[in-house]
C-alpha cells in the first residue's frame, strides 16, 4: 500500500479531520503547515490552543513562511488587549462560537482564504458543551461557496482534560468529515484506509 502525503490528501477532501498526539503535536502542526506551501493559497488559522504569538513563533522557529497567513486568535486578549495587527484578529474569548465562525466566513470573504485550519477544536470543550462545538464545526462546513475551501480541523487524540467528551467529539466529528486521518501515519495503513 501507497502511503500519502498530506499535500495530497489536500487535493481531495473539503473537510479533513486530522488526529494528533499531544507529544507529538506541535512537529505535527508544522508538518501540515508546511504541506500548505504548494498550494499557495491564502491560510485562516484559528488559534484555540495557544496564542497567535506562540504559534507564530514555532512556525518561523520550524522555517515556515507566515507571509499567507491570517490568524484568528481567541486567547491573547484573556491577558489583556494585545496591540492590532495586520494578520491577526483578536477575539475576547474562545467562548463566542458564533463570533469565532462570522470573523472567520468575513476574513475567508475579504482575503480570498483557500484552507482554514482549527487547532485544536478539542480545547474548545473547555469552554463549551459537545452538541455547540458539533454545531459550530458544521455550520463552517456548510454554506456560500464553502466547497472551494479546505477546512482542516486538529483535535488531539490524547492527553485532554475531558477525555470522554473528547472521545465523543471526535466520534462524531468523523460523520461528517470527507476523510479522517491520523498523524504521524501507521507505517502499516495507507490512509485512505483510515
Amino acid at each position: 500500500m501507497i502511503l500519502l502525503k498530506i499535500e495530497d490528501l489536500l487535493m481531495e477532501p473539503n473537510f479533513l479531520l486530522i488526529l494528533l498526539s499531544e507529544d507529538q503535536y506541535m512537529d505535527s502542526v508544522c508538518d501540515i503547515v508546511r504541506s500548505f506551501e504548494k498550494t499557495k493559497n491564502k491560510i485562516c488559522y484559528v488559534c484555540l490552543s495557544k496564542k497567535h504569538a506562540d504559534v507564530l513563533c514555532e512556525l518561523k522557529k520550524n522555517g515556515i513562511d507566515t507571509d499567507r497567513f491570517i490568524f484568528i486568535d481567541t486567547l491573547s486578549s484573556h491577558y489583556g488587549l494585545p496591540p492590532p495587527e495586520n494578520n491577526c484578529i483578536y477575539l475576547y474569548t474562545p467562548n463566542d462560537l458564533d463570533l469565532i465562525k462570522t470573523t472567520m466566513d468575513d476574513i475567508i470573504e475579504k482575503e480570498k482564504c483557500g484552507i482554514f485550519l482549527i487547532d485544536t477544536i478539542s480545547d474548545l470543550l473547555s469552554y463549551r458543551e459537545t452538541f455547540f462545538i458539533l454545531k459550530f464545526a458544521h455550520n463552517l462546513t456548510i454554506g456560500h461557496d464553502k466547497k472551494r475551501i479546505k477546512k482542516l480541523f486538529i483535535a488531539l487524540k490524547d492527553g485532554v482534560i475531558l477525555e470522554n467528551e473528547n472521545r465523543e467529539l471526535i466520534n462524531d466529528l468523523r460523520l461528517f468529515a470527507d476523510k479522517v486521518i491520523e498523524l504521524p501515519f501507521n507505517k502499516y495503513k495507507s490512509a485512505k484506509n483510515q
